[in-house]
């Protein structure tokens, strides 16, 4: 069953076109990495796919609805939901609190979203911060955050921006390894952007690589690691040579 599907979708930004004619589909339970170099569009086309900008044609369309132009907490209250690279946890409270916070969309007894939040908590492997400021938490632990957050709200897909940004190596294996936890415990739906080959490679079913705001290639991992366009534009000569 297809979940999600983006249709010629374009965004611009005065005349610099950022996604440029984009489409592909994303099967329930696949895990579709995204990837490209700095500046190829990826961060854009979740904003608008998730309800932060509206693209100028094209359209999204979300288990069945078209969701185009949608405000971002719609397209939330519909079952998708995004983190951002740059995380920005409510500094003040506390680890529990801020899960909370995700828990209060779909129920507003305190004791429900008490106990969903804490067994989140526990699940993302922050249960002995969870009265902890999320301002004393390290990146590593801020990212498990914001994991935990998109997770109390319930969504049917997730769409992850650069989770891995910022940490060390066995940080990054750790929080994939977090990843596939929560496909298989909460049978989601993951499209995931990430600089990291090694763990996209690992995460994906499919990868879809964008250059210059327009898809170039979409396909299994090991035919995006050979395709000479896909080497070219992005994973360099080395990472051929490396795989091989």
């Amino acid at each position: 069953m297809t979940l999600l599907t983006i249709d010629h979708l374009t965004k611009r930004f005065g005349g610099l076109i950022a996604v440029d004619d984009v489409s592909f589909e994303i099967e329930q339970g696949e895990v579709l990495g995204l990837i490209g170099p700095n500046g190829a569009g990826k961060t854009t086309l979740f904003n608008s796919v998730a309800g932060t900008y509206i693209p100028e044609e094209g359209q999204v369309i979300f288990n069945g609805a078209a969701i185009t132009g949608l405000a971002a907490h719609d397209v939330c209250q519909l079952g998708l939901v995004r983190t951002f690279q740059i995380v920005k946890p409510f500094a003040a409270l506390n680890v529990l609190d801020n899960v909370k916070v995700g828990a209060y969309l779909r129920n507003n007894n305190s004791q429900i979203t008490e106990s969903k939040a804490r067994d989140i908590v526990d699940f993302v492997g922050l249960g002995d911060l969870a009265h902890q400021p999320a301002k004393n938490l390290t990146t590593a632990g801020r990212k498990r955050l914001e994991l935990a957050r998109a997770l109390a709200t319930e969504p049917k897909l997730m769409l992850l921006d650069e989770v891995m940004a910022g940490l060390t190596p066995t940080e990054s294996q750790q929080i994939v390894t977090v990843i596939e936890q929560i496909k298989e415990e909460y049978h989601l739906t993951l499209l995931v952007i990430e600089h990291v080959m090694q763990a996209i490679m690992s995460l994906s079913d499919r990868i879809a690589v964008l250059h210059h705001g327009q898809l170039i290639a979409i396909d299994t991992p090991q035919a995006i690691a050979a395709d000479k366009a896909v080497i070219e534009a992005y994973l360099g000569k080395e990472f051929q040579f490396a795989d091989n």
